[in-house]
């Protein structure tokens, strides 16, 4: 399938009031900045996307000035994340979502909606996990001088699981991994 390049998000948006509902995907071309064509940006497809109900998938490079996207209408069971949900609120107060959006958000399953683990609160380790942590004293050195993003990830996956056997095991290596002064993941 040869991708199509759209100049405005306006030319996006007529593909899309034509073809949203006949369509089973669109490839779509993007030029990079520096290319010097006129390209709709990523977001501004994205948006233009959730107000007929599709959604954008894998980036994949065509040469060096241009990269494509596959879109296609979003699936009932689809998992929204809280960025995406956020942007139909802010489509929606625009007046910009069309009924084909509208219905697509209205089928999502709360369940399956901000799900991935960096949207999560933080979770944090359980006293006994972090006594246990402590007593490592290396491995937690090692810990706590790495990014906020990587403590967090580390923490969830760790308190995420279900069964205290689980989390032990992963809480050991992670404790490992931190002593060696390496990451996990």
């Amino acid at each position: 399938m040869e991708a199509t390049f759209f100049a405005t998000q306006e030319e996006f948006r007529y593909w899309l009031q034509h073809n949203h509902a006949t369509q089973a995907e669109l490839l779509v071309g993007f030029y990079i900045t520096n290319s010097g064509k006129p390209s709709i940006t990523w977001p501004q497809s994205v948006d233009q996307a959730l107000c007929f109900g599709w959604i954008d998938g894998v980036r994949k490079n065509i040469n060096e000035d241009s990269y494509s996207i596959r879109f296609t209408p979003r699936k009932p069971k689809s998992i929204w994340s809280a960025v995406n949900i956020k942007k139909i609120a802010e489509l929606t107060e625009k007046g910009l979502m069309q009924p084909a959006g509208i219905a697509a958000y209205a089928l999502r399953e709360e369940k399956r909606s901000a799900i991935y683990s960096f949207e999560k609160d933080e979770i944090p380790f359980s006293v006994a996990y972090e006594k246990q942590f402590k007593a490592n004293e290396k491995a937690w050195a090692f810990f706590q001088s790495q990014a906020p993003w990587y403590k967090k990830l580390s923490q969830h996956r760790v308190m995420s699981a279900k069964q205290e056997k689980t989390q032990l095991s992963r809480l050991e290596n992670l404790i490992k991994a931190s002593e060696e002064a390496k990451r996990i993941g």
